[in-house]
């Protein structure tokens, strides 16, 4: 009987790190390995129950990044069935060390053409929405870049590289690789930017924005600072993003809007991202329309809020599609 291994990618957006080492791992030892990609999305768990067979498969290695995207997802048996990632009830497991060390077999992804990888896990902050530091601990460096880079793209899913101590000394090394091109995708920490690594990053060969953070509406001081030291070497209009989280605790007129059109009026890009609260909150329409706007580059460079709400509901008023908060602030 032939030796079969059955992953399970239940919600990644970008080939799954874990799953490609274990494929690696068990193809060398003589298994069949098989991909079974769910791709449920974070804001739309399923409605009934999937339930997936394991009887045929010696190992079943199940993957869940984002919390809330296993429900409904059932297996035939589970004795055979292994469950991990951020969104699995542990998020404190860890792949096998003789496993971790495995190269990454992308052969599982076939339409994959940009390599991914973490020179670093950790971090040093301790943000109160985010788990990696319960997750990862304290940060340090796990690879150097050629161990990641398989392809002439690569992105760098650090959560915190710029607190690495030889941080510059890597990206000086980074800087050299003039055919590879590369993006820090989790974004990086903008209140560590100086006047050396910002040069150096702005001499990568860089795609796409290079993205930071504005979270939280106290830090507007030192990303207000920060933001001016990059652009002396990031000039470029809408060269950069900020990832703005959004809560629904937070304040909307005089929080989560005042950072959105504090990046318009600085003409840097934000990505408007969500908790999970917000989905079920009695304001969710608000944030869909934020989301909306902000998330769409070409829209917003080009839309106030106000017009794009009447462009997004054409066969409605606009007083009936803006909620009342901005209609009060529009008039104060």
């Amino acid at each position: 009987m032939t030796k079969s291994i059955l992953l399970v990618d239940v919600d990644s957006t970008i080939p799954n790190i874990a799953l490609m080492r274990l494929s690696e791992y068990y193809k060398y030892r003589g298994y069949t390995v098989q991909l079974k990609q769910l791709s449920i999305p974070i804001y739309k768990p399923l409605k009934s129950e999937l339930i997936i067979d394991t009887s045929i498969y010696e190992k079943v290695f199940v993957s869940a990044i984002f919390q809330g995207t296993m429900q409904n997802v059932k297996f035939s048996d589970y004795s055979n069935v292994d469950i991990g990632g951020t969104g699995s009830d542990n998020i404190h497991k860890t792949l096998p060390s003789e496993i971790e060390k495995s190269d990454c077999d992308y052969s599982i992804y076939p339409d994959a053409d940009t390599s991914i990888g973490f020179i670093s896990r950790g971090c040093i902050r301790n943000c109160e929405f985010c788990v990696v530091r319960e997750k990862e601990g304290n940060l340090r460096q796990v690879a150097e870049p050629h161990d990641i880079i398989r392809h002439r793209k690569v992105k760098f899913l650090d959560n915190n590289f710029l607190a690495l101590p030889n941080h510059l000394e890597i990206l000086s090394d980074l800087v050299k690789m003039k055919e590879t091109k590369m993006q820090f995708n989790q974004g990086l920490d903008i209140r560590l930017v100086t006047h050396e690594n910002a040069k150096l990053l702005s001499q990568l060969n860089y795609m796409g924005e290079y993205i930071f953070a504005f979270d939280n509406l106290n830090l507007k001081g030192i990303v207000e600072k920060k933001l001016s030291v990059l652009k002396q070497y990031i000039s470029k209009d809408w060269r950069i993003k900020f990832f703005l989280y959004c809560h629904p605790d937070m304040n909307i007129p005089n929080d989560m809007y005042y950072r959105i059109l504090w990046c318009k009026e600085n003409k840097v890009l934000p990505y408007f991202m969500r908790h999970q609260s917000c989905w079920t909150s009695s304001n969710r329409q608000t944030y869909n329309d934020f989301s909306a706007w902000c998330n769409q580059p070409g829209i917003f460079k080009t839309h106030d809020y106000k017009n794009f709400c009447i462009k997004r509901r054409t066969n409605k008023s606009y007083p009936f599609c803006c909620p009342e908060w901005f209609l009060n602030l529009e008039n104060s």
